[in-house]
């Protein structure tokens, strides 16, 4: 079974597919900072952010569609931070007429673009890349390696939870075909109790080879991180662009 939530369009060939993962890591990091700093009242900055964000886009050669789907998981959370503002300002009492301060709009939208700008941002470095490769990466900029390992762990156990939940769903599926009628609650609680127990004893088993292999705490590397002219150019096209649109905009 293929597993690629996070890394689904990293085989594509383009541009940033081809570059080292320190130089994505380090760009879109630094372009998520830039953007988070941009002022509250300040909007316009965002009109240049987005033509390079979709520049990216072009340049990546995903599919848009991916990244309008990324983003609509995180809307919900998104829209509740913008809409706390003008909340928080209405059962405040702040405005005697009952209407709300533009500068609060303002601010709103602010957090709205900022966060869908770093949204895109991080599945464009998570989408470009193997995760394994990105983890290296974070390896040699001297991360601490039980964050990379952990991390490594859990996209790997996930797959595992992932698969008993499959199994378990056809399993369910083949004795109770049609809606539930009745005992919906207790039926997908014994599954999900079934899930978490098979994927435990399975992520022992799987523990247990890890280290009958010689597992010490780190994975082994098959392959070598270089950097190339085309990092040192992607590097300096993406500090003019988004250090001109931060200074001069």
């Amino acid at each position: 079974m293929k597993h690629d939530y996070l890394d689904k369009y990293s085989s594509l060939d383009s541009v940033l597919h081809n570059l080292d993962p320190r130089t994505k890591i380090v760009c879109f990091f630094s372009a998520v900072i830039v953007i988070v700093s941009e002022p509250r009242e300040e909007t316009t900055a965002f009109l240049f952010y987005y033509l390079i964000l979709i520049a990216l886009l072009l340049a990546s050669h995903i599919p848009v569609p991916f990244f309008l789907k990324r983003c609509l998981i995180a809307s919900p959370f998104i829209l509740m931070a913008a809409l706390m503002l003008p909340v928080s300002f209405l059962l405040g009492g702040k405005s005697a007429s009952g209407n709300l301060n533009i500068g609060v709009f303002v601010f709103s939208l602010s957090i709205l673009l900022k966060a869908y700008a770093a949204i895109i941002l991080l599945v464009l470095l998570t989408s470009t890349d193997r995760f394994h490769r990105l983890l290296k990466g974070m390896r040699r900029m001297h991360l601490p390696n039980i964050l990379t390992m952990m991390s490594a762990l859990m996209y790997r156990y996930i797959f595992i939870i992932n698969d008993e939940r499959l199994k378990t769903n056809r399993a369910r599926d083949s004795r109770s075909p049609g809606r539930f009628q009745s005992g919906r609650i207790k039926v997908y609680g014994n599954q999900t109790a079934k899930i978490f127990l098979r994927s435990w004893k399975r992520a022992q088993t799987v523990y247990q080879s890890m280290l009958s292999r010689g597992f010490k705490g780190d994975f082994p590397e098959f392959f070598r991180l270089q950097f190339k002219l085309s990092d040192g150019v992607f590097a300096v096209i993406m500090i003019v662009c988004f250090g001109v649109v931060r200074v001069f905009i």
